[in-house]
């Protein structure tokens, strides 16, 4: 092959075709098996011992590879995740030089999973290597990459596809606040690209990946088919490489101008408009009237977009402000644009919203969900193990990722779920590393850590933040519910006084409330902005449960059936549903109309709960599981395993996958094709 050829190949590695990352929620290529001759094969890891993968499904075709639908197995339990193969003959023409290639990028890439916890921002590399293929007598090497598995949901996958959805749904692209949210994280994801030496250089909505929905909305920046460590310009060359409309001019014009974070920087701001306006930036017929536009000095205004939120539209400050930024970030001149990802997003975020990372769900969003959902039916669900229960620390609490990671509190400290294994998580700074109660995720990757000592402390892989003390150090905190910047609950104890329930408004505490007629307070969730409720044991012996409106200085006692306590409670607060169980099989039901209880079969000593965003509803104890359709009048028994002789303690619940954490360890996952039957409803 000529090394023009070569460098053609190389640069187009890994990159599918547009809209391939769609069938991520749960779709399948039209391929034929004969186009994919990896399905239904074992690939070996050539880093980790014992661990397989196994290729189940197309994902996606692309000019130079396959991305396949893949489950990791590995001695301790299995996982999801993306394989991206190139062809077969194109690694033949290559031979090793395509290998070298992408080992060094997955080496770079790789850098970002080695702080704890990584990254929320950038979709995780796991692994990569080659597989043996043949050609008749010909023998290559073909390499592969792994990634994680991005759940996508009923909005779609890809960044693109979220727009698009809200555009049908609504009228309008992206609100302010969510706008503002998915702003935030990419250029906080960009920034850490950047930080190990990659420049991503194919930075479009379609390689930005979603999961999460609501509050729990999660933006990924995934393909990195053309990304490279910086200073390899030499094996590519200067070529035209990106997409039209989203590629900087440095990519395209050979001026001996070498690519770097101003080229990303770049196609952000293109994302940026896009998110705000479901328009292209340049609009252009050809990469080569894509890329003149890019060269001329006049840009479009984000009023100049009919899908511009309206609230928007009508501020003309932000709006000018925004046109500036944009502006100068797609600069000709990369000397004009911002030379940091994170200081050209904080500088469009404050136009958008004063508090970036608290996304408030679009109600016209949260009402077409509702109305996709199956009333009366809940569909098949497969259950994997992703790590076995015996592990010898005790968990206390769970804060879950939209991605399906998780923070958890243990009786030896922090431990962070990183979708394959627990890894011990960092307390140096923490108040009271070995005495960490409650953790409440404020944000992706952002999490505040109660403990002993009256303490919250903020944490996130950049270590711990600020730390807030109680006003009495001898009361240990449990829980902790809400906003530190607005409103939240904690619920404070020690062995010689009733339960505290505390209200911090605006980072100031108020007069703290004693529950006289509560021996423990076992759990908190969000009712609305200003109710929470508050679940334990009664002095009496019996459950206990109350509404507490904090800014008030009140608790109403809710009337329970006989129990011996209430152990967890979760809620869907943009709809004011909440869930709580306890034992004798007791789950309440609160609705902005009234309570309701129900008896699972057998009285089970239930111990987790979960509402997911259809308000089904989700119960567990040691060894099992059950579901209900939306308004929890029904229950069926959906798992069983006398193996898992430990409670649960949280469940995740979102459209189309659940997971569920033991107190010892064990993390079970399941998956259901309901994604894809919602996704062809909406189709």
């Amino acid at each position: 092959m000529a090394e023009a050829d070569l460098r053609h190949v190389l640069g187009d590695l890994f990159a599918l075709s547009p809209g391939s990352w769609a069938t991520l929620a749960g779709g399948r290529s039209a391929a034929s098996a004969n186009k994919t001759p990896f399905i239904g094969e074992t690939i070996q890891s050539q880093i980790y011992p014992g661990v397989v993968f196994r290729l189940e499904q197309m994902l996606g075709e692309g000019g130079t590879a396959f991305a396949y639908f893949a489950m990791r197995e590995a001695p301790d339990g299995k996982s999801p995740v993306v394989i991206k193969v190139i062809l077969p003959s194109i690694a033949i023409e290559c031979g090793d030089r395509a290998t070298m290639i992408i080992q060094k990028e997955a080496v770079a890439l790789g850098r970002l999973n080695e702080t704890i916890p990584p990254t929320p921002f950038v979709v995780r590399f796991l692994d990569t290597g080659t597989v043996e293929y043949y050609r008749g007598s010909t023998r290559v090497d073909v390499p592969w990459l792994a990634i994680e598995y991005v759940h996508g949901g009923v909005e779609g996958t890809t960044l693109e596809q979220r727009v698009d959805y809200a555009i049908r749904q609504t009228g309008f692209a992206f609100d302010a606040h969510r706008a503002a949210c998915a702003i935030d994280a990419l250029g906080t994801g960009l920034n850490e690209i950047h930080r190990v030496g990659v420049v991503h250089r194919d930075f479009t909505p379609g390689n930005v990946l979603c999961c999460g929905m609501g509050s729990s909305e999660m933006f990924k920046i995934s393909d990195f088919g053309i990304a490279r460590p910086v200073g390899l310009n030499a094996t590519f060359g200067n070529m035209l490489l990106g997409t039209p409309g989203y590629v900087s001019p440095e990519q395209a014009f050979q001026e001996g101008v070498d690519v770097g974070a101003y080229t990303d920087i770049f196609s952000l701001a293109c994302v940026i408009y896009y998110i705000l306006t479901g328009r292209h930036y340049f609009s252009a017929k050809t990469a080569s009237e894509a890329l003149l536009a890019a060269k001329a000095g006049s840009r479009r205004s984000v009023r100049d977009a009919e899908y511009l939120w309206p609230e928007l539209r009508a501020n003309r400050a932000a709006c000018d402000a925004i046109d500036v930024a944009l502006a100068k970030a797609t600069h000709a001149d990369i000397h004009q644009r911002p030379s940091h990802a994170k200081m050209f997003t904080s500088g469009i975020v404050p136009w958008l919203t004063d508090k970036p990372r608290s996304l408030r769900p679009n109600r016209q969003l949260m009402d077409s969900y509702m109305r996709l959902r199956a009333s009366d039916t809940l569909p098949g669900w497969t259950w994997n193990v992703r790590h076995p229960p015996g592990d010898d620390r005790v968990i206390t609490s769970v804060a879950w990722d939209g991605d399906g990671h998780c923070l958890a509190t243990t009786t030896t400290g922090l431990i962070y779920w990183n979708g394959t294994d627990w890894v011990t998580a960092p307390t140096e700074g923490l108040p009271a590393p070995h005495a960490v109660r409650n953790v409440l995720r404020t944000e992706a990757g952002r999490w505040i850590v109660a403990s002993d000592g009256a303490t919250l402390a903020e944490y996130s892989r950049e270590g711990v933040g600020e730390v807030l003390y109680g006003p009495d150090d001898t009361v240990g905190f449990t829980a902790v519910s809400g906003s530190l910047d607005d409103l939240a609950v904690v619920v404070g104890q020690n062995a010689t006084a009733p339960p505290l329930l505390y209200g911090i408004a605006g980072g100031h505490w108020l007069k703290p409330l004693p529950i006289e007629n509560a021996s423990y307070i076992s759990a908190v969730a969000q009712l609305d902005e200003e109710r929470w409720l508050v679940v334990g044991r009664s002095t009496s012996g019996t459950g206990y449960a109350a509404v507490y409106a904090p800014l008030q200085w009140e608790v109403r006692p809710l009337q329970l059936p006989p129990m011996r306590a209430l152990i967890s409670c979760s809620s869907q607060m943009d709809r004011g549903i909440a869930v709580a169980v306890g034992g004798q099989g007791v789950v309440v039901r609160l609705e902005p109309n009234g309570m309701t209880n129900v008896l699972i079969e057998g009285q089970p000593s239930l111990t987790a709960a979960a509402v997911d965003a259809l308000d089904r509803e989700w119960v567990g104890t040691a060894g099992r599981l059950w579901a209900s359709p939306a308004g929890g009048s029904q229950w069926r028994l959906v798992y069983e395993d006398p193996a898992w002789n430990a409670p649960f303690v949280s469940i995740l619940a979102d459209v189309g996958i659940v997971m569920a954490v033991t107190v010892d360890g064990g993390m079970l996952e399941s998956r259901s094709q309901v994604v894809e039957e919602v996704v062809q409803r909406l189709a």
